[in-house]
């Protein structure tokens, strides 16, 4: 693992946590995990930059040899790279984090809420709260506690404890501990377009079916939950062929669920995915 700052580094440890102003005295730690991500990564990071407070900019790259680690460097990022996982991946960009708040987001994610942050700490100050997630554009239903842009406390995120050789389904964990804790996810509406890259791979449904066999073990719970994810997730998209066809996904997760050996892997290199660009306009 090799660790490259780019920027200064502060310090990390409990001692040395950042409180967070929202009058924009001080900043926030962003956190991205990147793998071959120099697709969507421009615009995530300019977005960043644009409306949200930052204090560091944390990537941990997964040994990317794309032009990841130069977009990252251009847009002043601290840069972390492992060959472990997105278990480790996750814990260790907790780690490196030192403001009391985080905010987590996916490479391929665009920020269009100018006002997210604000939104999001607005919700965060409401009793019970453990997480506030920004939805996609025109997203009517929201679910779960997708990373793609959520806000944490760094103290809470710390207390996860993330096996690191997961490849997939991390939020299982973030989840479990919310529940425990009797904490809630609220959501800032229409606030980013997320291209979901890997979600075009063939065989995405049986892949996911078999992270929630790894993360979860054979707890049928988690299943019936992920088929009424999928339901939700397909319905977002308003198209009746995409609703038509939740069937047939829950069918294949079934099956990955079943034979995780078969489908726990995923080379994301070995993925083609057409380049098209956020449909949502960002806001000025």
């Amino acid at each position: 693992m090799i660790a490259d700052h780019v920027t200064p580094a502060s310090k990390i440890n409990g001692d040395d946590v950042q409180s967070f102003d929202s009058c924009g005295h001080k900043g926030i730690d962003v956190i991205v995990r990147t793998f071959n991500s120099d697709r969507y990564l421009e615009s995530c990071l300019s977005t960043a930059r644009k409306f949200l407070q930052v204090n560091r900019l944390l990537i941990v790259d997964h040994n990317s040899t794309d032009m990841t680690l130069e977009i990252a460097k251009k847009y002043g990022a601290e840069i972390y790279q492992e060959d472990v996982g997105l278990g480790f991946a996750t814990s260790k960009a907790i780690e490196m984090a030192g403001t009391e708040y985080l905010i987590f987001i996916d490479s391929d994610v665009t920020i269009t809420r100018k006002d997210f942050l604000e939104e999001a700490f607005k919700l965060m100050r409401k009793k019970n709260t453990g997480a506030v997630v920004g939805s996609a554009k025109g997203h009517i239903f929201h679910y779960g506690i997708p990373l793609g842009l959520t806000l944490m406390r760094l103290d809470l995120a710390r207390s996860i404890l993330i096996p690191a050789n997961i490849e997939g389904r991390e939020t299982f964990f973030i989840q479990r501990k919310l529940r425990e804790n009797g904490l809630k996810v609220r959501y800032v509406r229409d606030s980013m377009e997320h291209n979901s890259v890997y979600r075009r791979y063939r065989y995405w449904p049986e892949w996911q079916g078999a992270q929630i066999r790894i993360t979860a073990g054979l707890n049928p719970r988690e299943v019936l939950y992920s088929f009424l994810v999928v339901f939700l997730m397909l319905s977002n998209s308003k198209k009746l062929r995409n609703l038509l066809y939740t069937p047939v996904f829950q069918a294949k997760l079934l099956n990955g669920f079943l034979n995780p050996e078969k489908w726990h892997h995923m080379d994301r290199r070995q993925v083609k995915i057409r380049h098209t660009p956020a449909k949502g306009k960002v806001a000025k």
